[in-house]
């Protein structure tokens, strides 16, 4: 294999620069970025305090703020336990009404189903001949004549 050697290649030299003899850091005065707003120490002051109340009044409408979440955190507590109390009732009403339980309990009052029908007839016939004659109605509408009328039969 053959190869090639380069010997004796200039290697680049960096600039020198001349130095001058002013130094290229050199110390800044006291100069102060002005606004244009001077403020005397009285606005200082009022500024100041003016900044504290309105930091206590974002802190006092937080802790209103937070006193009201905890407030309809309850009614929203409140509001799931009453749907949850009335889907039961719901269920209770659904299980009264249902038809089953209904002629249960019928039976045990002792009523019939409707297709068992039971007739009665009287021991003595009705008499034969003509219709016996209504006393005529009266107008009289006082209390002692309709309070038999109004009275709960046993």
């Amino acid at each position: 294999m053959a190869g090639a050697r380069v010997v004796g290649m200039p290697v680049p030299q960096p600039k020198r620069v001349a130095r001058s003899r002013t130094p290229h850091l050199r110390v800044v005065g006291r100069e102060r970025l002005r606004l244009g707003i001077t403020l005397s120490p009285r606005a200082g002051v009022a500024l100041t305090v003016l900044a504290f109340v309105a930091l206590f009044g974002v802190a006092a409408s937080h802790a209103l703020l937070i006193q009201n979440q905890a407030d309809v955190d309850a009614l929203d507590e409140r509001v799931a336990a009453e749907q949850a109390r009335y889907e039961e009732l719901r269920l209770e009403v659904a299980q009264l009404e249902a038809p089953q339980r209904i002629m249960e309990e019928a039976t045990t009052l002792g009523m019939v189903p409707p297709g068992e029908t039971v007739w009665l007839t009287p021991d003595e016939p009705a008499p034969q001949g003509a219709p016996p004659e209504e006393p005529p109605e009266s107008t009289d509408t006082s209390a002692a004549r309709v309070k038999p009328y109004l009275e709960a039969t046993p």
